[in-house]
């Protein structure tokens, strides 16, 4: 009987970094996995309740007033949507008039996005919850502890794009 993930993978390989895991509530990716869909959970209450915006509509927002003029299909890489859902949020986001289709400067055949004032306006009050929302859910952690946690969030999602990369045979928007 196998002692866990520390033994083998695969029957093959070493698992070396992963701690002891006896089930699937043991791996870090669905650790991962729970804590977000936690913090989705509550963050779509509030964004739907607060400010009548989906959690997906309020990303896209906010990365659209980051990254204006972007195209469609930058921003369904960001967000790791798929091109017709993405497509549903923004034609939602363009009937709230939160954001608009422009000319692409970079090549006029294109569409871009750009966000408007009311964009700009429910941006500010959101970004604002957002980030008294991500206070609360760092609370435990010590300022240092935040920081390390920071960092080696930034690897690992740097070091998982590269991998989805590979598997697509193309590169992700960053």
């Amino acid at each position: 009987m196998s002692g866990g993930l520390e033994d083998t993978f695969r029957g093959s390989h070493p698992v070396i970094r992963h701690p002891s895991a006896l089930s699937i509530e043991d791996v870090i990716t669905f650790r991962m996995h729970r804590f977000v869909a936690i913090a989705e959970r509550a963050g779509q209450h509030w964004s739907e309740r607060l400010f009548d915006l989906s959690l997906n509509e309020w990303r896209l927002l906010a990365l659209v007033k980051a990254r204006a003029p972007c195209r469609a299909g930058d921003m369904a890489d960001l967000l790791l949507m798929d091109k017709s859902q993405t497509s549903r949020v923004i034609k939602s986001l363009l009937k709230k008039g939160l954001i608009l289709n422009m000319p692409d400067p970079k090549d006029g055949r294109a569409v871009a996005l750009e966000i408007t004032q009311a964009g700009q306006e429910l941006y500010v009050r959101v970004f604002e919850e957002v980030l008294q929302g991500n206070e609360r859910v760092l609370s435990p952690l010590s300022k240092e502890e935040v920081q390390l946690f920071n960092g080696m969030l930034e690897k690992l999602i740097s070091h998982s794009e590269d991998l989805l990369e590979k598997r697509l045979g193309r590169p992700l928007t960053r």
